[in-house]
């Protein structure tokens, strides 16, 4: 607990919490397009507001908005283990989608889900439709290796990009095999030893929707931008900046729904 909350003071006061969001509301464009992230268990927040400062410092015209979906400050046990609070900001996070592609019927939606929070957001692809958002990216999953994502994948239109390291040990090794992954097994998580993928002989429908799978291994190169292959790596804004938000790039302004139809602007 104490550790957390140091952890906490030190990043807001390196980084200016203030003035990051202030930027927030000043970069945004109604239509651009919408991320909805979830980030890790504990309500850190670290993912999420790297994410605000590298869709900030290249003046991102994207909408972000980051799930609280947490049970509070320290609390990661409770968020790992309760499930049914998994689904109901699964749902929460579905209904977000849709209401804001019934708002902009042409803007894309990407959806991010960090270490617990890819259960958040895994959960909340599988109950909407085909092809529904763009772009899923998953940092550092803390689900079990052998987790069925092709439900999900059916409603991603482009690709689902997974982040993972084999040097996550301490969090994803260790921890999910003593304490559990987000889906209540006691083994390996994803993110440090990446999803199994299906037999294509044996199941070629599952295997084809896996085609919309790409997952990252950490590289070295990746250190330069403060990820050094832990499990807080990818929280760090200058490796969401270069290697997450070009994945969800988009140039085109949707105008809102208005009279049945929408208006692509130059």
């Amino acid at each position: 607990m104490i550790y957390s909350t140091l952890l906490k003071a030190i990043r807001q006061a390196a980084t200016g919490r203030s003035t990051i969001e202030r930027r927030e509301l000043e970069r945004v464009v109604p239509g651009a397009g919408l991320v909805l992230l979830a980030d890790g268990v504990g309500g850190l927040d670290l993912c999420g507001f790297g994410m605000k400062k590298a869709l900030a410092d290249i003046n991102s015209p994207l909408e972000l908005h980051v799930i609280n979906w947490c049970h509070g400050h320290g609390r990661w046990f409770a968020d790992l283990t309760d499930t049914a609070n998994h689904r109901r900001f699964a749902d929460a996070v579905a209904a977000q989608a849709i209401e804001y592609r019934d708002r902009y019927p042409a803007a894309p939606i990407h959806l991010i889900g960090k270490s617990g929070g890819s259960a958040v957001i895994v959960k909340a692809l599988e109950s909407l439709p085909r092809d529904f958002v763009q772009t899923s990216v998953l940092l550092a999953p803390a689900l079990a290796s052998r987790y069925d994502l092709s439900r999900a994948l059916r409603a991603v239109e482009h690709k689902m990009y997974v982040y993972w390291s084999p040097y996550d040990v301490f969090i994803l090794g260790v921890g999910t095999r003593v304490f559990g992954t987000v889906d209540r097994r006691k083994s390996y998580a994803a993110g440090l030893t990446s999803f199994q993928l299906p037999d294509e002989s044996a199941d070629p429908d599952r295997a084809a929707v896996y085609a919309k799978l790409r997952q990252v291994r950490w590289r070295s190169e990746m250190a330069s931008t403060g990820n050094l292959g832990g499990h807080i790596g990818p929280d760090n804004p200058g490796f969401l900046k270069k290697y997450i938000v070009p994945l969800l790039s988009s140039t085109d302004r949707i105008e809102p729904l208005e009279s049945g139809r929408s208006r692509s602007l130059e």
